[in-house]
């Protein structure tokens, strides 16, 4: 079983009718019994995200503020599940999941560009990864 958001909760109370007084009652009783805690949820989310997924800072932060977290609890998951882990490694890691061989054509570098900025990866080690793995014939301007 996962940890569910507060926003969730909500939304799925919401969705099967009952009041919004009971909504909010039953936040309220989850929450002082220690059932519902967007803190500890939004760590498992972090690191589900890089541990499972591989993906990026940037992308898990946003996706924990389009859950509702407060942008002080989402920056400390995060914070904490990337501590663990080297955003260098993780990024040659997802590089290396979707790459056979070199780099040849401006389009792959592009398009692998654009799925590595889409996970969360910053654009500087983005590009110096990619950079790593292109044919050096691309490299000094050629266009294959």
């Amino acid at each position: 079983m996962r940890e569910l958001f507060t926003t969730q909760i909500r939304n799925r109370l919401t969705r099967k009718g009952f009041t919004p007084r009971l909504v909010e009652d039953s936040i309220h009783r989850l929450h002082a019994e220690g059932a519902l805690d967007d803190r500890r949820a939004a760590a498992a989310y972090a690191w589900n995200a890089v541990q499972i997924k591989s993906r990026g800072r940037r992308r898990t932060l946003r996706e924990l503020g389009d859950l509702g977290v407060s942008p002080h609890d989402a920056q400390q998951a995060v914070d904490e599940a990337y501590a663990a882990v080297s955003e260098e490694v993780l990024l040659t890691r997802v590089l290396n999941r979707r790459l056979t061989g070199p780099i040849e054509t401006r389009a792959q570098f592009r398009r692998l560009y654009g799925a590595l900025l889409r996970q969360g990866f910053e654009s500087t080690a983005v590009v110096a990864a990619l950079k790593a793995k292109t044919v050096s014939a691309l490299e000094s301007g050629d266009d294959s």
